[in-house]
């Protein structure tokens, strides 16, 4: 092959690689901890609420990639076709091409499992806020919450004990999570909001002790948007300390051992003043959890009237 044609065929393959690192930046699932690379995603395609780029983002991503295969197609045109043209005489040169053709059809059908995660999120939203108000009759606990024994962000263990005294509100989520995790955090985070500051504490146990370790949970926290909040806790450990707290904790995960991806429940806790599980939900509306942590400093203290 003359060199035209292999600076033409050279070309492309850089416009593909390119194209797809772009790409990947936009919708690779990114670890909560690598806030730069967030910071960057937002800068180059805006991320909505789901994680999927902002309108002009998804122009950014077709547009110039398309253009700069336009100037290549108008500069490169006749040698691409010959080069093309010569590989396909060759079995191996069939196998090249069904390569690279195979490559962005690959890319193609990976942003379509993350459109589709995107919308399940919307989804969940839109549930979680077409249930109605808490019902009066929905079922309370009496039994002490289990203990927690884990390190948080600042490196203090926390336990049940040491978050007696105001209603604490327990998730669990993990760095990596693209899916259940930003629903849950975000119904937790929203609820604190809206509570008079520092009347309840908010707890965030990692489902990933593999990967969030103690070093990382300042970011993480930072991350997921409650380094603000005056009494947030994000907590992890050894892997058997935190395996261990799952399972006294009744909170199933199923851990993919190649992708250490993790499915899990939207499991959202309100631990009383005095230690107890009073009220646990699975993806509730953000207005059930402010209204049950309502309800349990009522009931732990009748005189008070919380947010009222």
């Amino acid at each position: 092959m003359e060199f035209g044609r292999r600076f033409a065929v050279g070309s492309l393959l850089a416009w593909l690689a390119i194209t797809l690192m772009w790409w990947a930046l936009a919708f690779a699932p990114l670890p909560a901890a690598e806030d730069w690379l967030a910071r960057a995603r937002a800068v180059c395609f805006g991320t909505l609420p789901n994680g999927l780029p902002d309108t002009w983002g998804w122009g950014a991503l077709i547009i110039s990639p398309l253009a700069m295969l336009g100037l290549l197609i108008a500069l490169f045109g006749r040698d691409l076709r010959q080069a093309v043209l010569d590989l396909a005489d060759r079995k191996s040169g069939l196998v090249a091409i069904g390569l690279v053709a195979a490559i962005p059809l690959a890319g193609i059908l990976w942003v379509g499992q993350r459109i589709a995660e995107a919308r399940t999120l919307d989804t969940v939203f839109e549930t979680a806020h077409d249930v109605g108000p808490l019902p009066a009759s929905y079922p309370t606990g009496t039994e002490l919450a289990p203990d927690l024994d884990l390190v948080d962000q600042r490196g203090e263990i926390v336990s049940i004990d040491s978050l007696r005294g105001k209603p604490t509100l327990v998730t669990f989520a993990f760095g990596h999570c693209v899916t259940m995790c930003p629903v849950v955090v975000k119904i937790v985070r929203e609820a604190a909001a809206e509570l008079p500051p520092g009347e309840v504490s908010v707890v965030i146990v990692s489902l990933d002790p593999w990967r969030d370790t103690v070093s990382s949970l300042p970011t993480l926290t930072k991350a997921w948007q409650v380094d603000t909040l005056p009494e947030a806790h994000v907590l992890t450990g050894d892997v058997d300390e935190v395996l261990g707290v799952l399972e006294a904790w009744n909170m199933p995960i199923q851990r993919d051992e190649q992708t250490g991806d993790i499915s899990h429940p939207g499991l959202i806790t309100i631990i009383a003043p005095d230690g107890t599980r009073a009220y646990s939900f699975s993806t509730p509306p953000t207005e059930w959890v402010v209204e049950a942590v309502r309800r349990v400093m009522n009931d732990s203290a009748p005189s008070a009237v919380l947010g009222r």
